[in-house]
């Protein structure tokens, strides 16, 4: 357990706090960057490992299983490092490396040599997301306000710039992702080197205050074991609650646009733009979700977007019309904006000492939900019906409404820290 300066307040300004901020901002953006660099190649990706039309489908997937079971155990096995060493130390490699693992795709040929390199890149991402999910919550501590939803708000905001790159690169280079992965990944890498020395170090952690820890109301510590065990199946409960809400959003992402297209009977053009308003309304979503939190309770938002969220699935599925269908995607979007963000900054402040553990777990769990979620909605669709594929994110935005809250409440409210205004100037900004 890290100790964080032994429990002394660090000496930061304004400015320093401030950048540590820009630079998980930029965290966020880079994630969302890198995804869509790859969204946007695997036309290229398969056209060059010659896994094209149906038959190269299977080798496809399994790259894809790869590359998540590699994000789920990332996302866990880096926590512990993040606790002892830091920040800067744990995240800055992800940020130069990560952009960079998708080169060798572009010169390898072979299933066996390609889901190597998938699960390298899984590795990565999932430690990379748990590294600035960690890091996000260490200066929303500075701050004593919700702030995590605009940073996640950054995520599609790199997708959406990088989206544009990597569709301009698509349409040049058809045979291969070697340009797309070399020219972005590189000018990422070395943006992540830059921005990665604004994190914040080790000792540059504010010590945690008293009601941030599991057990503090004793001196002596004398439940120290049964509180440990507390917390940790508190994030297991965030963790089956991220997993629905991660499961939610593949379906929406995954099956959307063939839903509204056979579902309600419009063009692919219009089912395409659900799916857009869908990731426009949960851009915006994240832009206003910490005012929210802050003046509401971040407890309330999250009982409100499972209940705004499970709306927009029933709307979807039972509207029976191409205007209300969109409507319900857009209500998805809002319910789905601000889940993550708020539970994940609630895993990290129940015990600030070990947020990386914890909020790796948590994440861990929630990764599941992208290797089990295809495979749920698959049941679903084929024993009831491509019109029911709503269903299950309505049930599990619904036991979200009712269980996020409960859980919430056993995590500390946000507050100033506890520090000496003399030594240390938190940013107001």
């Amino acid at each position: 357990m890290a100790t964080h300066g032994a429990g002394t307040a660090p000496v930061l300004d304004h400015t320093r706090v401030r950048k540590a901020r820009i630079a998980t901002f930029f965290g966020f953006f880079q994630l969302g960057a890198v995804m869509l660099m790859w969204s946007t190649s695997t036309t290229s990706l398969r056209s060059h490992l010659g896994w094209e039309g149906d038959g190269g489908d299977s080798q496809f997937g399994l790259l894809a299983l790869s590359i998540g079971i590699g994000a789920a155990v990332g996302c866990f096995a880096i926590g512990p490092f993040i606790d002892r060493y830091g920040p800067r130390n744990t995240a800055m490699p992800t940020m130069v490396i990560y952009p960079l693992c998708y080169i060798p795709l572009a010169f390898l040929d072979g299933l066996v040599g390609a889901m190597a390199i998938g699960v390298l890149i899984g590795l990565l991402r999932g430690a990379f997301d748990t590294a600035f999910n960690t890091h996000g919550v260490q200066v929303e501590r500075y701050y004593g306000r919700p702030i995590m939803s605009a940073f996640h708000a950054a995520y599609p905001a790199g997708g959406f710039v990088l989206g544009l790159v990597g569709s301009a690169l698509a349409r040049h280079f058809t045979d291969s992702p070697a340009v797309a992965y070399i020219s972005i990944g590189v000018v990422l890498s070395v943006l992540g080197f830059v921005f990665g020395k604004w994190l914040l170090s080790l000792d540059e952690l504010l010590p945690p205050e008293q009601d941030e820890i599991p057990g503090a109301a004793d001196p002596a510590h004398p439940g120290k074991r049964s509180a440990t065990t507390a917390t940790l199946l508190v994030m297991i409960g965030f963790g089956v609650l991220l997993l629905g809400s991660m499961l939610s959003e593949g379906a929406v992402l995954d099956w959307g646009q063939e839903f509204v297209r056979r579902a309600v009977g419009t063009t692919a053009g219009l089912a395409a733009t659900a799916v857009t308003l869908y990731s426009g309304a949960q851009f915006v979503g994240r832009l206003f979700g910490d005012k929210l939190a802050e003046y509401f309770g971040a407890r309330l938002i999250v009982g409100a977007s499972g209940v705004i969220g499970a709306a927009g699935a029933l709307l979807a599925m039972l509207g029976g019309s191409a205007p209300l269908a969109l409507t319900g995607f857009v209500l998805l979007g809002l319910g789905l904006a601000c889940m993550a963000p708020l539970m994940l900054s609630a895993a990290g402040r129940r015990d600030p000492e070990n947020a990386g553990r914890n909020i790796g777990l948590v994440n861990a769990i929630g990764y599941v939900g992208m290797l089990v979620g295809p495979a749920a909605i698959t049941v679903v669709v084929d024993n009831l019906g491509i019109e029911w594929m709503p269903l299950l994110p309505a049930i599990l935005l619904a036991l979200i409404a009712i269980g996020g809250p409960a859980l919430m409440r056993l995590v500390p409210r946000y507050h100033k820290p506890a520090v000496d205004s003399s030594r240390h100037e938190v940013a107001a900004g």
